[in-house]
């Protein structure tokens, strides 16, 4: 191995002189062709060093290789794309390629080992994003494609169908890839970890699907894998998708921000009626509202979905943001019908370097047994109805969560399972309340020490409480709606986003205040009291049944949808007001017992003072 890692380290420092990092991949791919090539006596480097122009005779050699290997026809036109490298240059790489006397395994992991370390640097290529092998091996595994056909119509540079090739008993695989250089870069790959049973077709499989059965019926295989491009829009493709010959998009049309739903609609028409697939989404992708939601629900509706898992952020090399794993099968077991298993690995990894993340064999051992056996196991899976889906929402935390959480006052806090379960024959916060958006505060609308409106944003709540005295004036110009932005005395409002959650009931106030976009608005109905509403909210069960709602990672986030579901436990009216009095009296009748003994310790501090000697050198006050 170590013969291996200093010929890519010196292949690379030949280069580095005039290639970027970036460019390594198209010399790696291409060179190491020749290599391997010349190894199985297809080319002579010897004859190419000797040569009085080595680039004429290095694409001489690359157009031998064509007519010689069927399956690499029309791949290297697409790596010529550095004319700019010197006779020189070549003439130290290929000497290097020469006396490596590498066999042909070691040309394989030569390449493998290059790819692998280009990638860990740059993350990805002309926007290609490199699958990690641990999601390869976790969506293979959990797919357990032995036999038949194996399907990727993303494929980039072949990470999912070496992975597949590797577990499967002679597999027919089939591939697309949008990417021209990508796609050269993956046949060259195949060919050289000796694959050759793979139909690789290049072009774009939302817009011209390149394996049809006829005009009318795509075609359709026993397993299927996709890491597609994260929150790809589709606008440039939807002519094609809105007339698609296919059908295949009958599910809806998601937003056209992202076109991750139209990809996981494309894998299901292509799937046989037994056929399974693993596919790789972002999390928005799993609660997004809006167009999305229609389209979830459909695909709900046609019982595809079988499992939804969950995984940590770092495990790719070009984002740090969580992902997820849904698993297709169109033949669910009858006794799994109308239920969807959710898998919550999102803190289960090992660190790598650089902040990177992977996924151990036990790891991906855990996972796959889980979903083989449909084994629910407290804090990590469950199996859920698809009744009691949450507004089609399928991301796995909202099912699968932690029994306990850190809150402030209180440190770690251990809840009760059956417990919990119980809450969900109690109201709901919906059930009770109005709520209100806040107001965004666009350029047009400016502070102005005379405007019309004072506007509460995050600063302005400190320790549950809002000083109203202190707000900010605005100017607010087209101002028709604002009266649905408007507080009024008795609203609890509570926080939209952030780390930190912030709840508070508005005191009583003559000005007109509106709620910044940050917050949320709730008006209780005339039999319950806000201050116990806001109590239940900030106790460590209210922390915890929010922290079941938020969505996000750089940026938390709570939605109004969400929120109306929380459970909340309600006494009668009368009884609320009289425990918060209770409470109340309580607090400050220990907030004063607190200022009296702040005082007493300030007077003992002086009389210490007087005892050292020091006390008329100062003067407080």
């Amino acid at each position: 191995m170590k013969k291996i890692l200093d010929f890519n380290s010196n292949f690379f420092n030949i280069l580095r002189s005039e290639y970027t990092v970036e460019q390594y991949h198209i010399n790696v791919a291409k060179n190491y062709a020749l290599g391997y090539c010349s190894e199985i006596e297809l080319i002579n480097i010897d004859s190419i060093l000797r040569s009085s122009d080595i680039k004429k005779e290095v694409e001489n050699a690359f157009r031998l290789i064509e007519e010689q290997v069927p399956t690499l026809q029309g791949v290297f036109k697409y790596l010529m794309v550095d004319n700019k490298i010197t006779d020189k240059t070549y003439y130290q790489l290929l000497s290097l390629i020469k006396n490596s006397n590498f066999t042909k395994d070691e040309w394989k992991y030569a390449l493998e080992e290059a790819l692998y370390r280009i990638y860990e640097n740059t993350g990805k290529t002309k926007g290609q994003s490199v699958t990690p092998k641990c999601l390869n091996k976790l969506g293979i595994n959990l797919l357990d494609p032995k036999k038949g056909s194996f399907y990727d119509g993303v494929c980039g540079i072949g990470g999912t169908l070496i992975e597949a090739n590797e577990y499967g008993e002679n597999l027919e695989l089939y591939a697309q890839e949008i990417d021209e250089i990508a796609w050269a870069i993956l046949k060259i790959r195949l060919f050289i970890n000796g694959i050759n049973n793979a139909e690789v077709q290049l072009g774009n499989t939302l817009e011209k699907p390149a394996f049809a059965e006829n005009n009318s019926q795509i075609k359709q295989f026993d397993s299927i894998m996709m890491n597609f491009p994260f929150g790809l829009p589709w606008r440039s493709e939807e002519r094609c998708i809105e007339n698609d010959k296919f059908n295949r998009f009958i599910f809806g049309k998601p937003t056209k921000l992202s076109s991750e739903w139209l990809f996981i609609s494309h894998t299901i028409k292509s799937l046989k009626e037994k056929g399974k697939a693993a596919v790789i989404t972002t999390s928005g992708t799993l609660f997004r509202s809006g167009a999305d939601v229609v389209v979830r629900e459909n695909i709900l509706s046609s019982e595809c979905i079988e499992a939804v898992i969950s995984l940590p952020g770092g495990l790719f090399l070009n984002t740090g943001i969580p992902v997820n794993m849904i698993v297709l099968n169109m033949d669910k077991d009858e006794d799994f019908k109308e239920k969807i298993l959710f898998i919550n690995a999102e803190n289960m990894y090992e660190n790598l370097n650089k902040g990177q993340k992977t996924l151990s064999e036990d790891h991906i051992n855990k996972i796959v047994d889980v979903y083989k056996n449909k084994r629910e196991i407290d804090e990590f899976s469950i199996i859920v109805d698809r009744k009691d889906l949450e507004n089609s929402n399928l991301l796995p935390s909202r099912y699968v969560f932690k029994t306990e959480i850190n809150t402030e006052d209180f440190g770690k806090v251990k809840f009760n399972s059956n417990k919990l379960k119980e809450l969900k024959e109690c109201k709901k916060l919906g059930d009770i309340s109005e709520f209100y958006r806040g107001i965004n505060i666009v350029g047009e609308n400016t502070p102005d020490e005379n405007g019309e409106y004072k506007i509460i944003n995050l600063a302005d709540v400190q320790d549950g409480k809002v000083d109203i005295d202190s707000l900010t004036r605005y100017t607010i110009k087209n101002n028709a709606r604002v009266e649905a932005y408007m507080v009024q005395e008795g609203d609890v409002i509570i926080s939209s986003r952030g780390m930190t959650t912030k709840i508070c009931v508005i005191p009583k106030c003559e000005d007109n205040i509106l709620l910044s976009q940050n917050f949320i608005g709730i008006k209780l109905r005339n039999n319950n009291s806000p201050e116990y509403v806001k109590e239940f909210l900030e106790s460590p069960l209210g922390q915890f049944l929010i922290s079941n709602k938020q969505v996000g990672t750089s940026i938390i986030s709570l939605n109004t949808k969400d929120l109306k579901q929380i459970p909340i436990l309600l006494l009668p009216l009368k009884e609320q007001l009289n425990v918060i009095q209770h409470y109340k009296d309580h607090e400050i009748a220990i907030r004063n017992e607190i200022d009296r003994l702040e005082n007493e310790l300030k007077e003992t501090k002086l009389k210490l003072y007087d005892e050292m000697g020091i006390r008329s050198i100062f003067h407080i006050g």
